[in-house]
């Protein structure tokens, strides 16, 4: 469908008087002029009822009422803004609650995205478009998103080869995951990297050529530290393309949770950004080990008790600790000393006493529930803790009795679509799949997230159509744990919103809250399930402020 009215979206103002209110005129008791009207729409406003509406007014960047048609134009004045949704469905701005954000901004102008792409020749086209958009010798980067089932036309891994003819004249480099990159002879060259170089990981073919293909972090590091560092402006300009990016699929809230390779100098960066006022995503951030200097236990408390959380920004703010709490209580396998056990227990301890939310990267049952253990200490010595929504990430293969345990301590649940990159074989193991269904049935609080970008998809539509259909990546049923849109899409606004500590601001269209919306090009009510990871965003609008309007088609 073509974004058929995007160019009239907010171009309609309309000087008629306005109407009477309603009596119900979307439970707004006090009389107002909106500054904008959204009309003839199928409004999801994912309020507890979950009720879906006609239409909307909002009034400087907050939701002023929701209701029928002729109960919003009741709001409209001579210089009111009024959009003809004629149909369409809008849904409230989505949240993910759980990025490597920071790590991406500072490759993502040379990077593509082949997150949807389910064509080898598609996916090699973008490639050679975004390089023509890029000076002379600049490297072309793949990140993560792709396994090779996707591409339905050729699933072979790639080889040097074949990435030489792609991009003959500039490097270029394709990381899979952690566990392997491919790269062309351009790549090669520019880090020093021969036939004649001695490492495990370099994949040579039966002639003994090197064949492109990197197995292993340290073998793909000879390649990847060679890669330029881009100028504090470019950095700067990519940040901005990234929030582009997201905004372009809907996503208008993240929350950043550190990652490898990350410094504070990422921070920083988008910290420029939001300074100067350009920063068009809401974008909540951890005290996390990248970003503090804390590599012991003494040094986690100590930066616990130095920084205080921000539990008031709606733009840029950082307020929860994690994902690692504590690095030796992710050991695999699972052998942790009492005196570590210890460690995590005071430093949750002291995340109480200070007012930091904790967020563990959690996908063993054997470490969750040794974690709820000393969890279970620290709230019957410290019950504040009982309202401090610690968060289980990940959640992998973790059991009922464990749910409950979590829930009873008032915890709640990030489920991750990063296993929609497993492969059939690699999902066999019910284990590895977070099971978002039971949480659900439980009666857990549990919210939605990608763990983007390197082993997921940043696309909201694709983390929401995998955990409805479960369906991976490559179109085969992988996730047995599936879940109603009604259930997939709160958790990716409303509950997000809770698990973030802004559930009076965002996650829903209700007065009073934040205008942070998105107009989908179908009906996602309606649209067959495995066509939900295929919606994708007409426009996106941050606090009443048009933030992304897709060309028209």
């Amino acid at each position: 469908m073509s974004a058929l009215f995007l160019l009239g979206l907010v171009a309609c103002s309309e000087s008629e008087p306005a109407q009477e209110q309603g009596d119900s005129a979307a439970h707004s008791a006090v009389q107002s002029t909106a500054d904008w009207i959204l009309i003839n729409g199928k409004i999801l406003t994912v309020d507890p009822e979950f009720s879906q509406v006609e239409a909307m007014a909002i009034e400087d960047g907050l939701v002023l009422a929701t209701g029928t048609n002729e109960e919003i134009q009741a709001f409209q004045g001579a210089e009111t803004e009024v959009t003809d949704l004629q149909n369409q469905t809008v849904i409230p701005g989505l949240i993910d609650n759980h990025m490597h954000y920071v790590r991406a901004t500072k490759h993502w102008y040379r990077s593509v995205r082949l997150d949807g792409v389910k064509s080898r020749t598609e996916a090699f086209a973008l490639i050679q478009e975004r390089a023509s958009n890029l000076p002379e010798g600049e490297w072309l980067m793949v990140m993560g998103g792709f396994v090779f089932d996707q591409f339905q036309d050729d699933s072979e891994i790639f080889n040097r080869e074949e990435l030489d003819q792609v991009l003959p004249d500039r490097p270029l480099y394709m990381q899979e995951g952690y566990s392997r990159a491919f790269v062309n002879s351009a790549a090669l060259e520019a880090a020093g990297v021969s036939n004649e170089t001695v490492s495990p990981g370099l994949i040579r073919d039966e002639q003994g050529e090197l064949t492109g293909e990197l197995r292993g972090g340290a073998t793909y590091g000879l390649v990847d530290r060679h890669i330029p560092e881009p100028s504090e402006l470019a950095w700067d300009n990519s940040v901005k393309l990234t929030i582009d990016g997201l905004l372009s699929s809907g996503l208008t809230t993240v929350y950043d949770v550190g990652g490898n390779t990350v410094t504070p100098a990422f921070y920083e960066s988008v910290g420029r950004i939001a300074d100067a006022r350009e920063l068009k995503m809401r974008v909540f951030y951890s005290l996390n080990e990248q970003n503090s200097d804390s590599n012991s236990a003494e040094e986690i408390m100590a930066e616990m008790r130095s920084n205080s959380p921000d539990l008031e920004g709606l733009r840029f703010a950082q307020f929860g600790y994690g994902e690692t709490v504590y690095r030796p209580m992710r050991a695999n396998p699972f052998v942790v000393s009492d005196e570590d056990r210890e460690h995590f227990k005071n430093i949750s301890i002291t995340a109480v006493e200070n007012g930091w939310q904790t967020n563990e990267h959690s996908s063993r049952e054997i470490k969750i529930s040794a974690m709820l253990d000393l969890l279970e200490e620290v709230a019957e010595s410290h019950p504040a803790m009982l309202d401090m929504r610690f968060t289980i990430a990940h959640t992998n293969g973790i059991q009922p009795a464990s749910i409950e345990r979590a829930k009873a301590l008032g915890m709640v649940f990030a489920v991750h679509s990063s296993r929609r990159q497993s492969t059939i074989s690699g999902s066999e193991n019910p284990a590895s799949q977070p099971p978002a269904q039971v949480i659900n049935d439980l009666g857990g609080t549990w919210g939605l997230g990608s763990d983007a970008t390197t082993v997921g998809s940043p696309n909201p539509m694709h983390t929401i159509g995998w955990v409805v259909s479960g369906r991976n990546i490559a179109g085969n049923i992988t996730q047995p744990f599936t879940v109603s849109r009604e259930d997939a899409l709160r958790a990716h606004t409303a509950t997000n919103a809770y698990i973030l500590f802004r559930e009076d601001h965002l996650g829903s269209l209700e007065p009073g809250k934040q205008a942070d919306f998105v107009v989908l090009d179908r009906d996602y009510m309606t649209v067959p399930e495995e066509e939900i990871e295929d919606l994708y965003s007409v426009m996106t609008v941050v606090e009443g402020e048009v933030v992304y309007a897709a060309p028209e088609l």
